[in-house]
């Protein structure tokens, strides 16, 4: 019979062949291959027809039509009866009798279709690709590892496109049982074809890979990492975070963060390297931190694997940086890690990292502004974080500055909506209440209005806003939020620019017209910010920068002129506001111009009118001759004149003729028809003559050769004074006022004492102007010393040397008599030279009676007479007027400048405005002036400096005078001066480089201790803390050199003839000498401040990130005392430039005169030490090999040996926390074995005084020592290298060092004393336990079977502590002491942990027996047991027996669970561990089995104690009922007997 041919087979199953066209399907795929498989079945040569036919087809060109899907009749379609068609060689491969033979076909022809492929229309699809896609996602593989086979034998020889096609198709093409085999190879092919390495990661990913084999793959991938394309790093970085365990993790971390450059990375996208994707939200950087993001929040191990890598991590900043700190940030999103990052964080930022601080404000702003896209993704964990930083980090910190950073460089780069969120962010924070948090956001939002105004402009409103609030912020950030609104105000001649300008000078206008000086101040701020913008010299380069190019030129000059009207104009609003306020407010607005022109500088024009005005005025006022003396006070003879320097000079400042108690003498010498403005104009003085020395140098270029007879004139400051004590100006009464004279110059304490004595003679008016002048001269010299203090003439500096040599004593002089009249009804209150709050809120002062800024110059006067009609309008600046015409003049700069000489009453009276009346103001004020008056007496007297003007930073130049730098023949400073400057800039550094904390309770801000309360606009308050240090550089040797003469002249006093060699070397390198000695207590106040300055310096945190200023500070330091040569400082190694500066402070050491004195240095010594980056610590010096005479000559051995010489010489006069701070650094920095000293401590010197024994230790230092060494304990076992080797010893000098202090809470101590004791071993317990756990216990495990006795006496000392702790937590119940039963739950749940963790740790060394649990016996402090048994009166014997039940209840229980711990926790009795104290493997366990059956030999006996007497009272109780019923039925039957008869 004649065989059927394919077709006809194939049409009998339900396919229709043709030979130009696609097969036809006439049924269900399912349907044909049963009837297929079925007729194979029944006949054998149907296989082979079908498999030859096929084999036929693929060899014909029309191959395509058989590997695309097979057609279906129209109908069909239309119904959908046969679901999806499939190709015929797909639904082939679904017969199993044919599968295997067509598979081999197909993949023995695939380098064939794949030569073919060239001859295909573009677009078309590969028939290589198609004959994969007929193999992926069969039903069932007749032979898959044959399939395998054959699939791995094609990738071996098929082109590279195809390789990774295949590659790609493997999961779904093998079956699961051959996913080892492919996962070897493609393994193998991860380092040979390396441009395959994504579609094998993605193959490799999908299949069941043992643990060896992705190790092996991981790796592959961190060698091709620097290699790899850009494109290709998501998945490769993907693969290694999700095949990674736990175990694992870490390790792979961290070769990711040394392997994967990602500066590189963004260098290949910028020069569009092979398959780079355009897109900034799809380029490669925001691809791996996108990976990298989904990796962290999809596993905990990776998490916790990436924050212990960046713990632990101790290299110095590089390209891992950007990768962790994106990994912070996602990990900061995640709540359960929030803590635990900020933590990291805070370490970070705060802490050193080779020397410098590892995560600096210049590294946050150079990755955010180098990955942009990357941060704008994660940009919501950006702004959490820097909205922690600034709400957390003190003032001035590096916290704060970081915050800037990343705030700042976020703004710059990112979106409108980032940059909305960020002004948002910061207004939050400005109108939070904290200091310190509105002090970092004001000056963020300073930063982005100078870097990115037009960015900022935008957002305005947010800044605006916050003007509502101003009143209840600090000055300094109401000018720092002016400032930035002044900056958009004026950034362009627009609309928004305009609108801005409008709501300020709105704004400001309103305050200046207010009629209380809260308000007043935050307007002469606002309009003086105002006006810096407006007059700054680089405005009009801005503007003119503004107009695009130099040919527009002529354009841009109208925008400088309206700028200039501008500034004008707030002038003559200014000016006008201050003719109707007080002499305070015109103050105040002298110390604010003179601060923007030192700061910034104004107009040419705007300063040439200013310092005119200022000069004429102030000359006109104050200034004076002998003879214009004696005419105005009708003198006799010449004035006698007080602080002159010169007497040719003919100048005299005349304090006198405006000091308002002494014109309550002289009433009639007084200019009348002037206005009466409240306070007292001398108030003025300070700042007119600030002002005006700021104009001259800024048009002199620095030089103050104009004025320098201010600096030598004297001051006419007392009226003469009879012997009576009156005021008669005679020529024969004018010895008071001599000696007064003479008490302000020359020292002083006996003819101060002289002074006083005859000052109490005197009448009250007298005193009151005595007080009032020495007040005014106090601030005229420290003006005097900024003033001059910077000029280079020789003989300015001699002057300027005798004048702060003055400044004590005048000092002196005011306090000596504001203190003698204190607390009587003239005592002295200060006047207000500003509108300071504490002082001029509730006015004070009385009015004066004839004084004002009215005049004009002289040669003016006369000329023009009272004739005021020619001027229409004029502009006032305090007095000082400026007409339409001059205003005119001023702009264009074509006319010399005339003054007028109206008065404020006529200018008043022409423009038709009538004076402002004070009387509701006063009325108002009135009631609070005494109270107000009496608070600033006393506090005068406490702190006088808070009213005195402040030395500016340029003032502390004259520590230079006399020296090499400064070289002024005869001019000295002395000691009571030294000690005046040096705490001036000890107060300065305190509040700008020492890191201060801030309560958050509302606004109030926190005063430095030495804050001039009485100073505005202070130049040295605006600096930040780098620009202070960079100007004490200069001054930074001139302090040495003084310190080391005062410690010299100390030692001289003292006849210190010990010091020998150290006392001759500081003269030898002494180049500044006082020009006296001066006592004993002056010279330890300089020495006092000298060392506050160089701490300070040393331990600004600044130090840590800036090289620059760390390098200049310690070379200086070095370069003194001989021990370091100028020309070698630059080529020093950085360690070796700290060492050299260590060693000079080290030899200051034995010149300390006191152990005060020496704390201090002890201090310095540290601050110098950390700033060493190679030098080993005192735990790794331990483990080192060198000598003992090299760890003594260590840093920290010399800090060690320091801190013993102060605990062994000193009388302890040194406050409990310096001593605790001695003891502490004497033990951790001890360069021996610092255990062996803690035990001394601890078995020793704490005992012996317990004992009586002679020691150091007195009953009041006692509790510090305690506390001193305890903690040095926790740290020390934190710190040790747990070496095998030497292990056992520090884990037995551990234990016997705390049994013995804990054994010290047992001893008969005070009572007070002893509470302390058992607090401090309460609360340090936790943290021992707890470092026990993680440091000494794994460490014992690995010992532990070779040194199994050893461990266990270990454990038995410390169990001993732990019973003692159980002890007083008992105590602690029982006294009722609510403090230490605070830290009960704490410490119980620790040794609750301890209990389960020895049990463990027994058991994984397999000796369980080697301890029992039981219940700890209740003991008291002592250790004595106490009875648990509670008193009990006689009662029934239910209630014995349900004792006795109760109790053998809990025998049964026992003896059936006689391996079980039962752990109970009841108020007296606790858990316990017993560890046998010698154990040896055999002898324990019969030990043991020994004791178990003692024990149930014990409960069995007891058992059957309990039994007897429980069948004893049964019996008993059966008794009395048998008595009872024999008694009652005796008693019915008499009953009965009765009832019968």
């Amino acid at each position: 019979m004649q065989s059927e041919s394919c077709s006809d087979i194939l049409s009998r199953c339900g396919i229709e062949m043709f030979s130009d066209k696609a097969p036809v399907l006439h049924t269900s795929t399912a349907l044909f291959r049963y009837k297929l498989s079925e007729a194979i079945q029944q006949d054998a040569q149907v296989s082979q027809v079908v498999g030859d036919c096929i084999e036929d087809l693929l060899a014909s060109d029309s191959i395509t039509l058989y590997l695309d899907p097979v057609t279906q009749p129209q109908e069909d379609q239309v119904r959908g009866v046969y679901g999806q068609p499939e190709s015929l060689v797909r639904l082939l491969l679904g017969v199993d009798s044919l599968q295997s033979r067509l598979i081999g076909l197909l993949l023995d022809k695939f380098p064939e279709f794949i030569g073919t492929e060239d001859r295909q229309a573009a677009g078309e699809t590969k028939t290589s690709i198609k004959v994969l896609r007929q193999l992926r996602w069969l039903d069932y593989i007749v032979d898959s590892a044959e399939l395998t086979e054959k699939l791995l034998e094609t990738l071996g020889f098929v082109p590279a496109e195809m390789q990774s096609e295949i590659v790609s198709a493997l999961p779904d093409i093998i079956s699961d049982s051959d996913n080892a085999e492919v996962s070897k190879v493609l393994a193998g092919m991860l380092s040979d074809t390396p441009e395959l390495m994504l579609p094998l990661l993605e193959t490799l990913g999908s299949l069941d890979c043992g643990p060896a084999l992705l190790q092996d793959a991981r790796s592959s991938v961190i060698g091709h990492l620097i290699s790899a394309e850009p494109l290709d790093l998501p998945v490769m970085i993907k693969f290694l975070l999700h095949s990674v365990a736990s175990d694992g993790a870490a390790s792979l971390i961290s070769r990711i963060r040394r392997r994967l450059d990602l500066d590189c990375i963004v260098l290949a996208s910028k020069g569009g390297g092979k398959g780079v994707a355009a897109s900034a939200n799809h380029s490669p950087d925001v691809l791996i931190f996108d990976v990298i993001a989904t990796s962290l929040r999809s596993h905990k191990h990776l998490r916790d694997a990436w924050l212990r890598v960046i713990a632990e991590d101790a290299e110095k900043v590089g390209t891992h940086t950007t990768l962790d700190l994106v990994a912070l940030l996602i990990l900061h999103q995640i709540p359960a890690h929030t803590r635990r990052v900020e933590t990291l964080l805070r370490a970070k930022i705060d802490s050193t990292v080779s020397g410098r601080v590892a995560y600096t404000p210049a590294l946050f702003e150079a990755i955010i502004a180098r990955f942009p896209a990357v941060f704008s993704a994660h940009f919501p964990a950006l702004l959490a974080v820097g909205s922690w930083l600034v709400r957390t980090s003190a003032l001035g910190s590096q916290g704060s500055r970081v915050a800037a950073g990343i705030l700042a460089a976020a703004f710059a780069c990112m979106g409108m909506y980032q940059r909305q969120e960020i002004a948002g962010e910061l207004a939050v924070h400005i109108g939070s209440g904290s200091a310190n948090e509105i002090d970092t956001a004001a000056r963020i939002f300073l930063r982005l209005a100078q870097q990115n105004p037009r960015e900022l402009r935008p957002f305005a409103v947010f800044i605006k806003g916050l003007l509502d609030y101003v009143d209840n912020l600090p000055l300094e950030h109401v000018r720092v939020i002016f400032d930035s609104l002044g900056i958009l105000s004026t950034l362009g001649q627009d609309g928004a620019s305009d609108s801005i300008f409008s709501d300020l000078y709105i704004f400001v206008r309103k305050q200046l017209a207010s009629v209380y000086p809260k308000y007043n101040r935050i307007g002469i701020v606002g309009t003086v910010s105002l006006l810096r913008q407006l007059g700054a010299p680089e405005h009009t380069v801005a503007d003119s920068a503004t107009a695009g190019s130099s040919a527009q030129a002529a354009s841009a000059a109208p925008v400088n002129l309206q700028a200039l009207r501008r500034a004008v104009q707030l002038l003559e609003m200014l000016m006008d506001s201050a003719r109707h306020q007080s002499w305070a407010f015109v103050s105040m607005t002298y110390d604010e111009l003179a601060h923007i022109v030192e700061t910034r500088g104004l107009h040419a024009q705007l300063l040439t009118w200013l310092h005119e005005n200022v000069s004429s005025t102030f000359a006109t006022h104050f200034l004076a001759d002998p003879d214009l003396l004696m005419e105005r006070y009708g003198l006799q003879s010449p004035p006698v004149l007080a602080l002159w320097l010169d007497e040719e000079e003919p100048t005299v400042l005349d304090i006198l003729n405006h000091n308002g108690d002494a014109l309550r003498l002289d009433s009639d010498k007084a200019e009348q028809g002037v206005p009466r403005l409240r306070g007292c104009l001398l108030s003025c003085l300070p700042s007119l003559l600030r002002l005006i020395q700021v104009c001259e140098k800024a048009l002199g270029d620095g030089s103050l050769g104009e004025i320098d007879a201010l600096l030598v004139c004297g001051l006419y400051i007392l009226p003469p004074i009879s012997p009576t004590g009156t005021h008669r100006p005679d020529a024969a009464s004018d010895d008071c006022s001599a000696m007064v004279a003479g008490s302000t110059l020359a020292d002083p304490t006996d003819q101060r004492s002289d002074l006083i004595v005859h000052a109490n003679t005197w009448t009250a008016e007298l005193q009151l102007t005595l007080c009032s002048s020495l007040y005014v001269a106090v601030n005229w010299v420290r003006e005097l010393i900024n003033a001059f203090a910077d000029q280079h003439s020789a003989e300015i500096l001699a002057h300027v040397a005798r004048r702060a040599n003055q400044l004590p004593h005048i000092e002196a002089s005011l306090m000596a008599m504001a203190t003698s009249l204190a607390g009587s009804p003239h005592e002295f209150r200060p006047m207000a030279s500003g509108l300071v709050a504490e002082l001029s809120d509730a006015p004070s002062m009385r009015a004066v009676d004839g004084a004002s800024l009215r005049l004009s110059r002289p040669e003016l006067i006369g000329a023009q007479g009272s004739n005021l009609a020619d001027h229409t309008h004029t502009m006032d600046l305090g007095g000082l007027l400026l007409s339409q015409d001059d205003t005119r003049k001023l702009i264009d700069g074509t006319q010399p400048l005339l003054l007028s000489p109206s008065g404020v009453d006529s200018v008043a009276a022409k423009r038709g405005r009538s004076k402002r009346k004070f009387g509701a103001f006063a009325a108002t004020g009135t009631a609070h002036a005494g109270a107000a008056s009496a608070g600033a007496s006393d506090d005068f007297c406490k702190s006088p400096h808070v009213y005195l003007r402040e030395l500016g930073f340029s003032a502390f130049r004259v520590l230079l005078i006399g020296s090499s730098d400064l070289d002024a023949p005869g001019a000295l400073l002395s000691a009571p001066a030294l000690a005046l400057v040096v705490r001036e800039l000890g107060s300065i550094l305190g509040v700008k480089l020492v890191r201060h904390t801030e309560n958050r309770s509302g606004f109030s801000v926190r005063a430095p201790t030495h804050c001039n309360l009485a100073t505005f606009s202070s130049n040295t308050s605006a600096s930040s803390a780098t620009q202070i240090v960079a100007g004490l550089l200069p001054l930074l040797p001139a302090l040495l050199r003084y310190l080391a003469g005062c410690l010299a002249a100390s030692a001289q006093h003292r006849d210190n003839i010990q010091l020998g060699a150290a006392l001759d070397a500081a003269n030898a390198h002494r180049q500044i000498i006082l020009d006296d000695d001066g006592n004993l207590d002056q010279i330890d106040q300089c020495i006092d401040g000298l060392l506050g300055v160089v701490s300070s310096v040393l331990h600004w945190d600044g130090l840590q990130s800036g090289a620059a200023e760390t390098t200049a500070i310690l070379g200086v330091l070095a370069a003194q005392g001989g021990h370091t040569d100028m020309a070698e400082l630059n080529d020093l190694e950085p360690n070796t430039l700290v060492r050299r500066a260590f060693d000079y402070l080290w030899s200051l050491t034995s010149l300390m005169p006191t152990a005060q004195h020496s704390t201090i240095l002890l201090r310095i010594l540290i601050a110098a030490r950390t700033l060493s980056t190679h030098e080993p610590t005192a735990a790794a010096e331990e483990a080192s090999c060198l000598s003992e005479s090299e760890r003594d000559e260590s840093m920290d051995g010399c800090i060690s040996r320091l801190a013993q010489n102060i605990l062994n010489h000193s009388d302890h006069g040194v406050k409990p926390v310096d001593l605790e701070y001695m003891i502490a650094q004497h033990i951790l920095r001890y360069p021996h074995n610092r255990l062996d000293l803690i035990h001394r401590y601890a078995t020793e010197t704490l005992p012996g005084f317990v004992s009586g024994q002679p020691t150091e230790i007195t009953q009041a230092t006692f509790p510090t020592y305690y506390k001193a060494v305890l903690h040095s304990l926790g740290q020390t076992i934190k710190t040790t290298l747990w070496s095998q080797s030497s292990a056992l010893l520090y884990a037995n000098r551990v234990a016997e060092s705390w049994l013995s202090l804990n054994k010290l809470t047992q001893q008969q101590l005070d009572l007070q004393l002893q509470r302390t004791i058992l607090h401090l071993a309460l609360k340090s317990g936790h943290t021992l336990i707890d470092h026990i756990i993680k440091l000494i216990m794994p460490t014992m495990d690995s010992l532990f079977l070779l040194h199994s006795e050893s461990i266990l006496a270990i454990f038995s000392r410390i169990q001993k502590s732990t019973r003692i702790l159980q002890n007083i937590c008992n105590h602690s119940k029982v006294a009722k002491d609510t403090k230490l039963q605070q830290v009960v739950p704490q410490i119980k749940r620790r040794l609750e942990q301890m209990v389960f963790l020895v049990v463990a740790f027994m058991e994984n060394n397999c000796c369980r027996e080697a301890v029992n649990l039981g219940n700890l016996k209740h003991r008291d402090i002592r250790g004595q047991v106490v009875s648990s048994q509670i008193p009990r009166m006689e009662g029934s014997s239910e209630d014995e027996e349900m004792e006795e039940e109760a109790e053998m209840a809990g025998i049964t229980e026992m003896a059936g669970m006689a391996r079980m711990a039962e752990i109970m926790d009841v108020d007296r009795r606790e858990t316990e561990i017993r560890p046998i104290k010698r154990y040896r493997t055999s002898d324990n366990i019969a030990g043991s089995a020994v004791g178990a059956g003692k024990k149930q030999a014990n409960l069995v006996n007891r058992k059957k104690q309990l039994i007897q007497r429980r069948d004893q009272r049964a019996m008993a109780m059966s008794k009395r009922k048998t008595r009872h019923r024999n008694n009652t039925h005796d008693a019915e039957e008499e009953d009965e007997e009765e009832e019968e008869e």
